[in-house]
């Protein structure tokens, strides 16, 4: 739970041999939102008694910064990633990214996307501020970047737009954050619990949905569910209707 100090043991990276969930959320952001955006949005998180990393106060002095960060990540329940216009600039904040997919993948984490003034498409396909934003790097490195940013951009995030209130909107991600850490099993990282009537609410995990096992059951199964439906709701109701109306109407015409 949010509010509670208890600490929960989850599987180790291959890199840690015991790991726990000594935060709720980690944010993952560039400088240029730090006291803006980002400041309100943890104090709205801390307000809830929702345990946030900050990297200005959570890290140790002294400590090798980058190994620190990388332990803070895999010991967070849930990872929100606000993407700025500069945010690709940073060769730190993505590789943060990297990170993050990688905890996705192998730890189940949580990972919420925030589009404060870019499109998920900008972020997806790297186009717009950041289709000239990634900075140099290996080969390896630009490909890792560009495919943490694709993944990223297709899962369920929020999408803040230049006519929405910034601060009914951080009220509405606050809400949804505390609602997933309350929720009592998180086995499926792409299933972040984003409510249907949110006008923030920006859904590209669908294509990854039609990959996997699970979706194609559910499929399966609500197609027969369907076919049952139709069958048994219209069309057996619809013969006995007019079965009913033409005897009716030779009994009126035989009186």
């Amino acid at each position: 739970m949010a509010d509670s100090t208890d600490q929960e043991t989850f599987a180790p990276s291959s890199s840690t041999s015991t790991l726990t969930y000594k935060y709720d959320v980690f944010v993952s952001f560039r400088g240029e939102t730090r006291t803006n955006f980002t400041d309100h949005l943890i104090a709205a998180l801390e307000s809830r008694r929702i345990r946030v990393y900050k990297d200005d106060k959570n890290l140790p002095r002294g400590e090798i910064i980058w190994n620190e960060l990388m332990k803070a990540i895999e010991m967070s329940r849930i990872a929100v990633v606000v993407f700025s216009k500069n945010y690709a600039t940073s060769n730190w904040c993505l590789d943060e990214l990297v990170k993050i997919m990688d905890c996705q993948r192998k730890l189940n984490q949580w990972v919420l996307p925030i589009f404060y003034d870019v499109s998920p498409s900008e972020v997806r396909d790297q186009k717009g501020n950041f289709a000239e934003a990634l900075p140099n790097g290996s080969e390896a490195q630009v490909n890792s970047w560009k495919a943490a940013l694709r993944d990223v951009a297709n899962l369920s995030g929020l999408h803040l737009n230049p006519f929405r209130s910034e601060s009914d909107f951080i009220r509405e991600t606050t809400e949804i954050i505390l609602k997933n850490l309350h929720r009592e099993s998180a086995t499926d990282p792409l299933q972040i619990d984003v409510p249907q009537s949110s006008s923030a609410i920006v859904l590209h995990n669908i294509p990854l949905l039609k990959n996997s096992e699970w979706a194609s059951k559910f499929c399966e199964h609500l197609k027969q569910f369907f076919i049952w439906y139709l069958v048994v709701g219209v069309i057996v109701p619809l013969i006995i209707s007019v079965a009913f109306f033409v005897s009716t109407d030779k009994m009126f015409k035989n009186a």
